[in-house]
């Protein structure tokens, strides 16, 4: 498969959000048991309180077996009206791969990183939350699987997927943002940059495949730090925007961030900037590179990501649904 030389730029027709049915009274709250403090729990807590208060059922989970079994019922009956994924980006990534995508979910955001509840701009009061649910819409924003899992903001191979390998392989307890440090460090100092290829579905002339040692596939334009790496993606075009650094040591590293936190680095000549549908990832020798899926440790290459257009399908309020560039339903 030839690489894309150029972004698509064409306009696609707005989506349109739909409203949950009226009849559908079952909430489901996921709580990540390793994640969150006390005040954290007594937050849960008041939501579903204040839920159940408007004539909501709900019902509250740790267990992913469970979950899936409660999603699945709640599903098959029509009762269910969303599940809320309460922690950061990580917890709503395994929400959505244990529920059946037809089944909304609302992200709340309560972990470490929180980039896609923030997104949707979804607060973490109970009631704000409260109401979201009662007066919210559903909007089918783009999914992204990698290797067959189900991934919602971003997929990266390269020096960020070997510190996430590092700190996971070594954790110990809930993670923070300092728990990155020493994984961080240990990388610096050992990680060789071996070279990948990528090979893209979209057709720009070229026949071989496109070198490569640092690679991100972005679905939304969200990164830890706020790293603006592909400040235009969107979840709702069907594509992820795609960008690779080719030079390999910890000087390129440091060149590359400050490039990114200027917005600069799509016109260096060791960056590519694409946008596909599908691709797929090698490591160029028998060695293994590491790839993550929403700041989790995925595995090592090879790696094959799809986009799913119109299948994460979020319940948000009417002005981030709005805001997203979603059609609304009439009141």
């Amino acid at each position: 498969m030839p690489v894309a030389s150029q972004p698509e730029t064409t306009q696609k027709p707005a989506r349109t959000a739909v409203r949950p049915p009226p009849d559908s009274r079952g909430v489901i709250i996921s709580l990540n048991p390793r994640a969150g403090s006390r005040s954290c729990h007594d937050r849960v807590q008041a939501i579903g309180q204040s839920l159940t208060r408007v004539g909501f059922s709900v019902r509250m989970t740790s267990d992913l077996d469970e979950l899936t079994g409660l999603a699945t019922e709640g599903l098959d009956s029509g009762e269910l009206r969303v599940v809320l994924a309460v922690g950061g980006d990580g917890t709503a990534s395994v929400v959505r791969n244990h529920v059946p995508l037809s089944v909304p979910m609302l992200p709340v955001p309560m972990g470490t990183e929180n980039l896609l509840g923030r997104h949707v701009n979804q607060s973490i009061e109970p009631e704000e939350v409260c109401r979201t649910i009662v007066d919210g819409v559903v909007a089918g924003l783009d999914l992204c699987s990698a290797n067959g899992k189900h991934f919602l903001l971003m997929v990266s191979a390269g020096f960020d997927a070997e510190v996430i390998r590092t700190l996971h392989e070594n954790r110990r307890g809930n993670i923070t943002r300092r728990s990155y440090f020493l994984p961080t460090l240990r990388t610096i100092r050992s990680y060789g940059y071996p070279q990948m290829r990528l090979y893209s579905e979209e057709a720009g002339g070229a026949s071989e495949p496109h070198s490569c040692r640092w690679l991100f596939g972005f679905n939304l334009p969200l990164y830890a730090l706020g790293l603006p790496i592909a400040p235009d993606a969107s979840a709702t075009d069907g594509q992820l925007d795609v960008c690779t650094f080719n030079r390999g040591n910890v000087w390129s590293v440091m060149r590359y961030l400050w490039h990114v936190q200027r917005r600069a680095h799509a016109g260096l000549d060791d960056t590519v900037m694409l946008r596909n549908k599908r691709f797929r990832v090698e490591a160029h020798d028998s060695v293994k590179v590491p790839y993550q899926v929403d700041g989790d440790y995925g595995g090592t290459l090879p790696l094959n990501v799809e986009v799913l257009p119109g299948d994460l399908r979020l319940l948000v309020s009417r002005a981030a649904a709005e805001r997203l560039g979603f059609v609304l339903p009439q009141l």
